[in-house]
């Protein structure tokens, strides 16, 4: 996996994707936005695990992308991506393909997934103490049933006759 600021994955050098576009700036940045934000594994997904989800779900005339493909779009270094790229990083990610290109559609589509994110960490955190509630609350609820039994019940002072 290639980390953020690190060099592009080997034979990933391709002439034209060195220089940086804003257009390709933008659409790096949206990229990345998904990495983040798009975490059904509870953890970022790696640069092969998208290229090789993309070609599981792949049709044959749907477009193909390479690791450095995908780690060149998500830097920011390569221009004029095809719409059957986009289209298929969209599937993939579960996104429409106006996400890459259509700023309205983009800011819908990111604060959506920040707040599926958000209320996936709450839940996260309201199970943990939901949890630690219960164990709290057993202890003491198992306490609390023992001495209402003790109390209710006579104690014998002698050992019962047969």
């Amino acid at each position: 996996m290639t980390k953020e600021g690190s060099d592009p994955p080997e034979g990933t050098a391709a002439s034209g994707e060195d220089e940086s576009s804003p257009e390709a700036e933008l659409l790096g940045r949206r990229i990345e936005y998904l990495f983040t934000y798009v975490q059904p594994l509870g953890r970022r997904f790696t640069l092969q695990e998208v290229v090789d989800g993309i070609k599981e779900a792949a049709g044959p005339h749907d477009a193909k992308l390479s690791v450095g493909r995908l780690w060149a779009l998500a830097k920011g270094k390569a221009p004029n991506p095809t719409v059957g790229t986009l289209r298929v990083l969209g599937d993939f990610f579960g996104v429409p393909l106006a996400y890459f290109i259509d700023d309205e559609v983009e800011a819908r589509v990111s604060a959506q997934l920040a707040l599926i994110a958000a209320m996936r960490a709450n839940d996260v955190r309201s199970v943990a103490l939901r949890a630690a509630a219960v164990a709290t609350m057993s202890t003491q609820g198992i306490e609390a049933v023992r001495s209402v039994i003790e109390r209710a019940r006579p104690v014998p002072s002698e050992p019962p006759t047969v």
